[in-house]
């Protein structure tokens, strides 16, 4: 469970650009106070770490969409804030930070990436002021290909393109930075769990398993099988009836990973005679897959999201930005029709 946001003051923000004007408008006169006060104190205007500071509690308490929700629930416009966490494709950050600093007033640096979204991939690209960057450092961590977290304005919209306006460029540590607390040590960032890290799916040969045999097997497999299945291994006695507005299909608090228990809500989707018997994307998930905002709502712990069959990048991408909400950050895991025919198999001694 995450608990530097809850419990303490975060520093899970390293920020290498931060455009204080538009920060400034961002927040309340109490923070813009606090700024002043903290800038008279050390000296010198725009203190970055104090600006860093001042966003990381901003954000705690305030929604700002990820881009691909924005793009799947139709509110990616011109003026609308977005985050996102990409790996970019940097300019020659360094030799225009010294060519802006030397007075040409002419120099952009830019950014672009791609992302997958249900339409395709399209190109996420953006221009800064360098004299903004706000350390040497900056001029590494901006440079070749290199994933960072970018907060900006939406600047144009078309279906190949969307240019960003950055108000923060930086390293969001979510593991080392906000203190996760469960010990999940990985080179990643410690919130997507395996199934094989589940202690409930021990014994379960998730490697072993073959492809085109699973997807056949799981056509014919009805999702309330999954369902009571999985309440049956996690030890959870409440199977809930399926109805419309639900927020997840099964509720547990039975989630054993690496000895402790946490509370996980599980969306399950089966293949409904065969109709969603093929790789999984957001529009399968309700209307601007409404489904996984309202996994995302529950106060699990950990979001599950199970499918029949794949389960395509941008759905999991979707769900890894509803459960990295800086106001309530959680741990995700996907188990597509490959894992859940092991677990299947595996309760049923092999059949």
């Amino acid at each position: 469970m995450l608990v530097g946001h809850r419990y303490g003051q975060s520093e899970s923000l390293y920020a290498w650009f931060l455009h204080a004007d538009m920060l400034d408008a961002l927040f309340d006169d109490a923070a813009r106070s606090r700024l002043v006060r903290q800038a008279r104190k050390r000296l010198m205007a725009g203190d970055h770490l104090s600006y860093t500071r001042e966003l990381e509690s901003w954000m705690r308490h305030h929604s700002v969409l990820a881009l691909d929700v924005a793009i799947a629930t139709a509110q990616c416009r011109p003026g609308v804030l977005v985050w996102c966490e990409l790996p970019f494709h940097w300019s020659a950050v360094a030799s225009e930070r010294r060519r802006r600093n030397a007075g040409d007033p002419d120099v952009r640096s830019t950014f672009h990436g791609q992302l997958e979204t249900d339409g395709g991939k399209r190109v996420v690209w953006g221009s800064f002021d360098p004299i903004r960057l706000t350390s040497t450092t900056s001029n590494h961590e901006l440079s070749g290909v290199r994933t960072q977290f970018v907060l900006a304005q939406v600047a144009s919209v078309t279906s190949e393109r969307i240019e960003l306006r950055p108000v923060a460029i930086a390293t969001r540590l979510l593991s080392e930075g906000a203190g996760w607390s469960d010990g999940l040590d990985r080179a990643d960032d410690g919130q997507r769990i395996s199934p094989m890290d589940v202690e409930q799916f021990h014994g379960v040969n998730f490697t072993d398993v073959d492809r085109d045999d699973a997807l056949q097997f799981m056509r014919t497999i009805p999702e309330i099988q999954v369902k009571r299945t999985l309440a049956q291994v996690l030890g959870e006695p409440v199977i809930p009836k399926d109805w419309g507005g639900e927020q997840s299909d099964l509720w547990t608090t039975r989630l054993r990973v690496r000895g402790k228990s946490y509370d996980a809500a599980f969306l399950l989707k089966g293949p409904a005679g065969g109709r969603f018997s093929r790789p999984m994307t957001i529009g399968m998930l309700g209307k601007n897959g409404d489904q996984l905002q309202r996994l995302s709502a529950t106060p699990a712990e950990v979001l599950v999201l199970q499918h029949c069959h794949v389960i395509k990048p941008e759905v999991v991408g979707m769900l890894r930005s509803l459960a990295s909400d800086f106001r309530n950050i959680r741990h995700y895991m996907v188990i597509d029709g490959y894992d859940t025919c092991a677990i299947l198999r595996h309760m049923t001694g092999g059949k």
